[in-house]
């Protein structure tokens, strides 16, 4: 029996805003990255980016995210399982989600030229 290899995995990141009693949903960037790590890479980089823009207390928790190794692990875990992951800024009103799906990429092979596109 053939066993058939599991699709490749890229990952779909990105970052919203909203605001808790609104019903706005802000759009603030995404990116498809090729690993579940270079996802966290961008994860981390736009939090960075968004305590930058915070008013302290608010940017303390956000700042000892960017740097837990631990929490960066477990996520790293989860989006190895095909999970996705996500963590939530606090300010105020206002919610930031970051957050980390997994997307599988369907694979054609003809005549040795490979497509890929997400499914």
């Amino acid at each position: 029996m053939n066993a058939w290899p599991a699709p490749p995995v890229a990952f779909d990141v990105g970052c919203v805003a909203y605001s808790v009693p609104g019903r706005s949903l802000y759009e603030l960037g995404g990116h498809r990255a090729n690993s579940a790590w270079l996802a966290m890479v961008w994860l981390v980089r736009r939090a960075g980016d968004i305590a930058d823009q915070l008013d302290p207390p608010a940017d303390a928790p956000v700042r000892a995210w960017t740097s837990d190794g631990q929490e960066h692990a477990r996520a790293l875990l989860r989006l190895g399982r095909q999970e996705t992951y996500a963590y939530t800024i606090h300010d105020g009103d206002v919610r930031y989600v970051l957050a980390a799906a997994p997307v599988v990429l369907v694979c054609h092979d003809a005549a040795r030229e490979a497509t890929c596109a997400a499914a």
